[in-house]
This record gives structure tokens, sequence and C-alpha cells, in this order.
């Protein structure tokens, strides 16, 4: 683990980074070769790089899928794809401005970080990636972060248009152009939640997995804590049944259940899906039920089935396991009977 992870503004933007990355390789299943999930050196790189192709094929028309990739062949050979793409935009000020805003998201330094959102905001004052990062390291309180930030997902959404969340829905963050405002779209459901006002994250959350059912970002997790934490079990349920079989090899869907179960009041299948839950991570169990303090900082990443993913699983639910302090009464008692 990385040395002087406080809470300095550098440590924070850290943090943040790696919270992205976290959502970005949760969004499917683990490795099953029990390989840690890492976070990649530079979290934007291969969206950069679908930008620049998507940019590369603006305008043209092909008479069919051969001719269409013959011609990405082309342009991606050699290795000049950024150059291409640079020269190709080079006098387009919105496309400038993604560029500092993803420069911005991937350095660590604060007085760098607020340089480029700055070059990026006097190119394009639209541009949303900028605008949320910049509202992320304000010294502002988290009520008045929260507010800015409803403005910042409000003005994305009116530049979008209604038409273009008609054509695109249900294939959101696929499209690469509705990716800032996802991530803004989730900055405003984690500030809400820090605030207090969970049934509002709630919906936020719930209108992302709408947006995009394939959840790349990982809503799911959040939201799914939400609705454990406000004992409505049938909606987590609900939410579980649509990513099936994560909860096979994914401690934090493997303990939810066990919640889930509880909930409901069918307390002999929630025993069994305890037994399931400490198959797939046994260490989760210690934090669930408050036996152990978790550390102060969350893994950068974690091995699925050991000490890091109970971490997060734990963390990840926290809402969960706090707002239900009977079921870790419950739970305390079945680790006696172990």
């Amino acid at each position: 683990m990385s040395k002087n992870r406080g809470n300095s503004p550098k440590a924070k933007l850290r943090r943040d980074r790696i919270r992205r990355e976290k959502h970005a390789q949760r969004a499917g299943p683990p490795a099953r070769d029990g390989a840690p999930y890492r976070g990649p050196e530079h979290p934007f790189a291969a969206e950069r790089a679908l930008r620049e192709v998507q940019a590369l094929l603006e305008g043209q028309h092909f008479e069919s899928i051969d001719e269409a990739n013959a011609r990405l062949a082309e342009i991606t050979a050699g290795g000049r794809l950024s150059q291409l793409a640079e020269a190709w935009k080079r006098d387009d000020p919105k496309w400038r401005a993604q560029e500092l805003a993803y420069d911005a998201l991937e350095t660590d330094s604060l007085v760098e970080a607020l340089r480029l959102v700055n070059e990026a905001q006097e190119l394009d004052p639209d541009c949303t990636d900028a605008q949320r990062l910049m509202v992320s390291i304000l010294p502002a309180s988290p009520e008045n972060k929260l507010d800015l930030m409803r403005e910042v997902v409000e003005k994305a959404e009116r530049n979008l248009g209604e038409a273009f969340f008609q054509e695109h829905m249900g294939h959101f963050w696929g499209t690469i152009s509705t990716r800032p405002y996802m991530r803004a779209k989730q900055h405003l459901g984690e500030l809400l939640v820090e605030t207090g006002q969970l049934a509002e994250a709630a919906g936020v959350f719930e209108r992302m997995l709408e947006l995009n059912p394939t959840d790349n970002q990982g809503m799911r997790y959040p939201l799914l804590s939400l609705y454990l934490a406000a004992q409505q079990a049938e909606s987590a349920g609900h939410l579980m049944s649509r990513f099936p079989g994560e909860e096979k090899f994914l401690a934090s869907f493997a303990w939810a259940r066990v919640l889930e179960r509880w909930l409901s009041g069918k307390l002999d299948e929630a025993a069994a899906a305890l037994a399931r839950a400490r198959t797939v991570n046994p260490f989760a169990e210690r934090y669930i039920s408050g036996m152990c303090r978790l550390p102060a900082e969350t893994p950068e990443y974690f091995k699925p089935g050991d000490e890091t993913e109970a971490q997060v699983c734990a963390r990840e639910l926290s809402l969960a396991w706090e707002r239900n302090p009977a079921f870790r009464e419950w739970l305390r008692a079945q680790c006696n009977l172990k």
C-alpha cells in the first residue's frame, strides 16, 4: 500500500481516482484465476482511444463491416492514433477541453489539476468532467458541493437534450459522449449519500441503471446498500436478480443476500445464505458483525476471497450493516454457534 495517504488534497484526488478505477473493474465478473483487481496506470486510456477512433471515423459512410474494419485498421496502424486525432481535432475547443479534463482526472497534483481544469473550462464552459472535478476539489462543505453538483448534472442534461436521452436510453456509457454525464450523476448520488439524503440517492442510482442496465460503473453496489439500509428487502432481492450468479463469487452480493433473507423473515434461508457467504469470503464476517474494526483506508485493490475483498465488502455496504443492528446481533450469535 502506498505511503503518505492522509487527508491532504493530493491524497483525496488519489482516493477519488482509485474509486473510479474500482467501479470500472467491478462492472464484470472477477477473474477466476484469483488474480487481484488492480487499477490501470492511466484509467482513461481506453476511453480516450475509443474517442479518438470515433473522431477519425466521423462523417464517413461504409458499405460493409469489412470496409469499416479496413478503415479502422488503416487509422490505427503504426501507433499514431492519438497524433492523427489531435491533428484532426486541433481546432475543436470542446475536444481539446475534454483532453485537458482527462489529464486533470489522472493527475495526483492538486495544483496541476486546478490548472488543467481552468484551462479546460476556458475552452469549453460546458465541459462536464472539468466542472465535476472542480466541485470535487473545492474547499467547500458537502452540502455546498451537493448544490453545485446538482447544477453540473442539470446543465449536462440540458446540453444533451431530451431527444438524446430517448435515443440512447439503455445504452449510456456505451456511447463515449455520455460518460462525463454519467460520472457527474454518480458523483451527485455519492454526495446525496454523504449528506444523508438516502432516498434521493437511491433514485439517482436507479436512474443510472435505467440509462445503462449493464452497469459499467458498478452502481448496483451502493444502490443495494441503500435498499438494505432502508429494509427494502424486496427491492434488494430484485436488484440482485438482475445480476445472476454474482453472489456465487462476489462477497458484496453473497453477504448482502444473508441480510436480504434475514430482513424477509426467512431465518432458515438466511442461515443457509450465511453458510454460502462464508465460502465466498470468510473474512467479511468479522467486519460486518462489528467484531473487528475496519482499517482507516480502503484497499487500493482487492483479491477475491481474501481480507482485502472483505474490507471492500464491509465498507461498500456499511450503511446496510449500520442501519440493521439487530441483524449484526443475530450474526454474532451465529458466530458463536460455529
